[in-house]
């Protein structure tokens, strides 16, 4: 009795066994693609160069048609107000997060993140999270920042 005892033990335990063997093993996450490892560097890069004021290395990542719409309310803006507005505007710190970049055609990509920073604007406190999206385009064999879009969120 004992020995059918520990046989039908050992076959109720079986399938207990099997199935902690075969559960799916975490899935690593996706390295990125060149694209977007390319993309996610030059949003980084424009978003060190408006903190520290660099002016002409920010205007450099800009298309001359550039068009960005901010969280502000105020409308739409060209690259010449964009680049202007460094001089209103103390970046004391920012975080860029959940970057996803997607081509959209020959030489033109979405790149979606989430920023959030803080400073001052025009000597008041600010501090904001909005969901960016951006077009980037191929020009000259450089990728330059065409549109830009940000929406607050909490």
């Amino acid at each position: 009795m004992r020995k059918w005892l520990a046989v039908l033990l050992c076959l109720g335990c079986m399938p207990i066994a099997t199935g902690l063997a075969q559960q799916k093993k975490p899935v690593p996450a996706k390295a990125k693609t060149p694209l977007a490892a390319t993309l996610e560097a030059k949003v980084q890069q424009a978003w060190a160069d408006y903190q520290l004021k660099r002016k002409a290395a920010f205007a450099a990542i800009l298309t001359d048609d550039f068009i960005g719409v901010e969280d502000d309310g105020a409308g739409p803006r060209d690259k010449k107000a964009e680049v202007a507005e460094i001089d209103q505007v103390d970046l004391e710190q920012y975080a860029l997060t959940d970057f996803k970049v997607k081509p959209i055609g020959a030489g033109s990509a979405l790149v979606r993140y989430t920023a959030e920073y803080s400073g001052k604007t025009t000597g008041q406190p600010m501090r904001d999270k909005v969901a960016v999206a951006e077009i980037w385009i191929q020009r000259g064999g450089a990728w330059k920042l065409m549109y830009e879009q940000m929406t607050k969120f909490e």
